[in-house]
């Protein structure tokens, strides 16, 4: 019984560690607004930060996974929740010379430990017994954490901010690191070994399947007009606080990852039971497309048109989960080690969706973002023919 309760303890400490490294990462959109009055910042120097974020705690994530793979002992997670834990500060930083240089050295700072918590707490997943915990249960609780603690990033700093004095309020989220790095300390967590085996033997299970590069593509089409909502919908809502408030928005955003993620489990749980995943992603897209258009065109107005806005999430955002799964055994030229499929998909998509991201945020300066943010249409549009060619030329029917 007691071995019971440790792992349990163990998997619900590192669900909670997830959650909160994930949702310190997504508190950057919600205060978006204020850093952008405080600093005299554009729209286009804001999505920098935003890129800045992304591409550390993404493509650093990649490197990161090749670290310290025959060891047990956990050094990673509670450096990188430490790391992360500095976005707490940033109501601090000063008005005047070196701010942007400190802006970013902390925005690079909270990515690294983004990317850094991410390998070893999956493994620190898998060490959990398997006698207590199933893995199958494990794994995507872990993962659902972190997906809503980024979705909800955005919320709870916008409303922290509103609530408690602006960016200085951020410093109360130190609090919950400080004690999640206590328990961690007291836990006794351990990490498994990182295996080397390849996709091979289940690519040759799973027979004739899609191109993993396509697959990669339509990851980052999908991946960027997700950027683009949770990133830049706060502030477009906002607008300079002549628009909704910070809470309002950031919660916008929240609808739609929250959105996303309830999509990607019901797909995975139900649909992709029945249907295969290349036949349900552009009926999916098809379908979601035409609801975001409708929440674009009237969420600046005083109407419930963000009741759309989590559907056309479950819909649009649910198909990237979708896509990991398929890479697992798409088709490659040669063989491709599980992790470093895992690593392309994860840190490689979102690294490319972030520096897309900033191409938008420098269109939105010269055309305002109001108008700039429904590129996201054109981000998301390419999936449905991309996914029809590709069943076609594998000889499936839509």
């Amino acid at each position: 019984m007691l071995q019971h309760r440790n792992n349990a303890f163990q998997l619900g400490l590192l669900t909670a560690i997830h959650f909160m490294v994930d949702m310190l990462t997504g508190t950057l959109p919600g205060i978006l607004p204020l850093l952008m009055t405080k600093y005299g910042f554009s729209i286009g120097e804001g999505a920098m930060l935003l890129t800045l974020m992304s591409l550390s705690s993404n493509a650093v994530q990649m490197w990161a996974g090749t670290l310290r793979k025959r060891s047990h002992r956990p050094l990673l997670i509670p450096l990188g929740l430490a790391l992360t834990g500095l976005i707490g500060l940033i109501g601090l930083i000063p008005v005047g010379g070196g701010s942007v240089g400190l802006l970013v050295a902390l925005v690079l700072a909270v990515g690294v430990g983004t990317a850094l918590v991410h390998p070893e707490g999956l493994r620190a997943v898998c060490a959990v017994s398997p006698n207590e915990v199933e893995a199958r249960t494990a794994t995507p609780v872990f993962m659902t954490a972190g997906f809503f603690g980024f979705a909800s990033g955005a919320f709870i700093s916008g409303a922290l901010a509103q609530m408690a004095g602006g960016l200085y309020a951020m410093l109360f989220l130190l609090a919950p690191v400080l004690l999640l790095l206590w328990l961690f300390m007291r836990s006794h967590v351990v990490i498994s070994a990182d295996g080397e085996a390849t996709g091979r033997k289940l690519a040759a299970a799973a027979g004739p399947q899609i191109g993993f590069w396509s697959v990669f593509w339509i990851s980052v089409c999908i991946n960027t007009g997700c950027s683009v909502m949770q990133g830049l919908l706060p502030t477009m809502l906002n607008d300079g606080g002549n628009g909704h408030s910070l809470a309002f928005s950031g919660f916008s955003a929240m609808l739609f990852g929250a959105g996303a993620g309830v999509g990607a489990l019901f797909t995975g749980s139900v649909l992709c039971r029945r249907f295969s995943i290349s036949r349900i992603l552009p009926v999916e897209m098809a379908v979601g497309l035409p609801l975001l258009c409708v929440y674009l065109a009237g969420c600046r107005g005083d109407g419930a048109w963000w009741l759309m806005l989590p559907l056309a999430g479950g819909l649009l955002g649910s198909g990237f989960p979708q896509l990991v799964v398929m890479a697992r055994t798409a088709r490659t030229s040669r063989p491709m080690a599980i992790g470093v499929r895992m690593g392309i998909m994860v840190g490689g998509s979102w690294a490319a969706a972030g520096i897309l991201l900033l191409a938008v945020g420098q269109i939105a300066d010269l055309i305002k973002l109001e108008r700039a943010i429904w590129l996201v249409v054109v981000c998301f549009a390419p999936v449905i023919p991309a996914m029809i060619m590709l069943n076609k030329k594998e000889g499936r029917s839509i």
